[in-house]
């Protein structure tokens, strides 16, 4: 028998903006099942595979920007959500947890499928909610529905993120041939109210004309327009260095920083210090950026954060600062103040100073590629060319995401999704997959060898991935190891830190009915691309052969290229 209180839950989920579900089968959480199928206002996705399922909820709720829902039954099965819990905790993505649980009187008893689930995703959730076993007392049907508002409302609550909301279910929760189970008309909904922070700017803004050498670093962040136009209005004003997962657009931005930045000392380091360094969003890539700021640190550092978190990369924060980014910018571009002509000479200087480094960093990528031999960075600069306008581009970690961010230049009104919160290589297809199934936009997928054989997973199910292209960059192991100073140097190189193999995607595309192309050079790349960004009925999946030692050969020539 399921109690109203029970069967109302999706019904206050859905009112309070929930509308998309992942949820795993088990028998545990069979009523919250039913109460989920059977609300219109929300739409189900059976995934089995629990630890796929975290991150295909992780990467609908990064495209929707909005609260996902995952459910599973008793046991062990909550645990496989940890490692896309942790990932959402550190992008401060809103993921609800709904486990179902054996009652507590049975906790510790030997009995089939039953752990501690309460405290089971430890620090990676705002909290965890035990919501009572039985409701059918108006006192605790009432702590039932408290508590499920109140995990809803923190998980929205700066700074977002996950909660874990755990409900023990007793025998018999099926409900009987006979029971007409239909959802209240007004079931008990708290509607949380967040006040528009309206802060007063004055003071900084009078500070903010006091620098001449200001430099902005954005970091990971969502696609946000109003950011862009706030960051335009400061053009000529401050230098701004965009990292891809900044997900920056204009051109007046830094790109080029993650490969000149390595070779920055004295004087030339002296002219690219910053005075005042504003940063705001989450992780950067870059870690010559990193250690350029920490080397040559700023007189004051203000970070913008409306969550107040104040992480500090580049160890030098002066200022925490509560305000959205884009309304802190505009503000300190609406700031006018009497520049004298020295000020104003710095304030090119320093811009120019950038620029200049920029433009040298660009040119010798360019040269580089001339006579560059078929290598992953090449096929990574064919792929970036050759994809579409306003395409949601999914980065793997490792090498991935790194190779993206040397070479830049992303198609107009691309938005780059990289699960940069814990930099793991697990959950790549999962988050790729969430993504497309709640976009209208060509999802593509840009993923190493390893990590796309390991979350194989993430394509067992039946769900329309029409819109998605995955690109595999297989180069027989994890090539990463090979190009950082450590393990190359090691006899173990191959067997345990590589991982060397040799498989192909082919036969997971065959297996999940994926349209399937090869290339093994650049012309193959460039002939395999054009076919498969264009609308189909089926997933397209590109697989690049690439030769490990020519990889690092490539990464080494382009490296000394910059050293030079």
């Amino acid at each position: 028998m399921i109690s109203q209180t029970v069967f109302d839950t999706s019904r206050i989920l859905s009112l309070k903006g929930v509308t998309h579900v992942v949820l795993s089968p088990g028998s545990r959480n069979a009523p919250l099942t039913i109460s989920f199928s059977r609300n219109p206002d929300i739409k189900i996705y059976n995934i089995v595979d629990e630890r796929s399922a975290g991150f295909i909820a992780l990467g609908m709720a990064q495209k929707l920007r909005q609260p996902v829902v995952l459910c599973c039954t008793s046991g062990t099965s909550l645990l496989n959500y940890a490692p896309a819990i942790a990932e959402a905790w550190y992008q401060q993505i809103p993921l609800i947890v709904i486990s179902a649980d054996r009652p507590p009187e049975w906790q510790g008893q030997r009995d089939g499928q039953t752990i501690h689930q309460v405290g089971a995703l430890g620090n990676f959730v705002k909290e965890t909610f035990e919501l009572p076993a039985q409701t059918e007392h108006e006192d605790l049907a009432w702590e039932y529905s408290r508590k499920l508002n109140e995990a809803v409302n923190l998980s929205t609550q700066l700074p977002q993120g996950p909660v874990h909301i755990n409900i023990p279910f007793r025998e018999p929760f099926y409900p009987q041939p006979n029971d007409q189970l239909t959802f209240s008309d007004h079931p008990w909904v708290i509607s949380p109210h967040y006040s528009e922070l309206s802060p007063d700017f004055s003071s900084l803004a009078e500070a903010w004309q006091h620098f001449d050498k200001r430099l902005i670093v954005p970091g990971q962040q969502p696609l946000t327009p109003e950011l862009n136009e706030a960051l335009g209005r400061l053009t000529g004003e401050a230098v701004v260095v965009g990292d891809v997962i900044s997900n920056i657009s204009g051109q007046a931005a830094i790109r080029h920083h993650d490969l000149f930045l390595a070779s920055v000392e004295g004087k030339l380091a002296e002219s690219l210090q910053p005075d005042l360094l504003v940063t705001f969003g989450r992780s950067v890539i870059s870690k010559n950026l990193k250690i350029f700021l920490r080397k040559n640190p700023p007189k004051e550092h203000w970070h913008i954060d409306e969550a107040m978190v104040s992480a500090d990369p580049f160890q030098s924060m002066s200022k925490l600062i509560q305000a959205k980014p884009e309304r802190f910018l505009a503000a300190m571009a609406d700031s006018k103040g009497d520049l004298s002509d020295f000020s104003f000479q710095i304030r090119k200087n320093f811009a120019q100073n950038w620029a200049v480094e920029d433009s040298k960093g660009e040119r010798r990528l360019t040269e580089s590629f001339e006579n560059m031999k078929f290598s992953e960075f090449l096929a990574f600069a064919k792929v970036i060319k050759l994809l579409p306008d306003s395409t949601d581009l999914h980065v793997a970690n490792s090498m991935p995401v790194r190779y993206v961010n040397f070479i830049q230049g992303l198609p107009k009104g691309t938005e780059v999704f990289a699960n940069r919160g814990t930099s793991g290589i697990d959950g790549t297809n999962g988050t790729a997959v969430g993504g497309s199934l709640v976009s209208d936009r060509l999802t593509v997928l840009l993923t190493g060898d390893l990590s796309f054989f390991y979350d194989r997973n993430a394509f067992f199910h039946h769900y329309d991935l029409s819109q998605l292209v995955i690109i595999v960059f297989n180069n027989g192991g994890g090539g990463i190891f090979r190009l950082i100073p450590g393990p190359s140097a090691l006899p173990e190189l191959q067997q345990h830190f590589e991982t060397r193999h040799t498989h192909s995607a082919r036969f997971t595309a065959m297996e999940y009915g994926f349209d399937y192309y090869q290339a093994k050079d650049a012309a193959g790349v460039e002939k395999a691309m054009k076919s498969i960004v264009k609308k189909g009925k089926t997933p397209r999946l590109l697989e690049i052969f690439t030769d490990p030692e020519t990889n690092n050969e490539v990464f080494a020539q382009v490296k000394k290229a910059f050293i030079s």
